[in-house]
């Protein structure tokens, strides 16, 4: 009677064993998925991000006739304009220091310079970075003389 009352512990044990390992399993699939799901998220949110940088780009080009800068809101366009430049001053100032590059070249679509102007764009940004990035300058004084600078180029002609 004795040795059956010990099996009776082994047997509840292992039982117990098994539904902790079981227990487990649920913690390891969100620990192996935590990762993709971290990469969706911010794959999708720089996907939102961009979109919403470009949206003042897409409007102008599918509302309106090249040139022109009716039925865009400019306010709208401005603001977008300041946020691309806060974020991408760096990026900017590299491309600037080279009168070239993808960061610039987003610069002036979001501003609104007309395609045929944007290497004179580039060009005359290259001569103006000292202006642009003087050191003397806090970084958001030089972030309003960047957006300044693109936005009487494009829209705030």
């Amino acid at each position: 009677m004795e040795r059956g009352r010990y099996k009776g512990r082994g047997y509840w044990i292992s039982l117990w064993g098994l539904a902790a390992a079981l227990s487990g399993c649920d913690a390891t699939v969100e620990l192996t998925k935590a990762p993709f799901d971290a990469t969706s998220d911010l794959t999708d949110g720089i996907s939102n991000a961009s979109s919403e940088f470009l949206e003042p780009t897409k409007e102008f080009s599918s509302s309106t006739t090249p040139g022109s800068v009716a039925g865009v809101n400019r306010a709208k366009a401005k603001r977008k304009l300041e946020v691309f430049t806060l974020y991408t001053r760096d990026n900017l100032r590299t491309d600037i220091s080279k009168g070239q590059g993808e960061y610039l070249s987003s610069l002036a679509s979001i501003a609104g310079v007309p395609q045929d102007q944007r290497g004179e764009f580039g060009r005359h940004m290259q001569q103006s970075y000292a202006t642009l990035f003087d050191e003397t300058l806090a970084a958001k004084e030089s972030t309003a003389r960047l957006v300044d600078a693109a936005w009487v180029a494009g829209y705030g002609r």
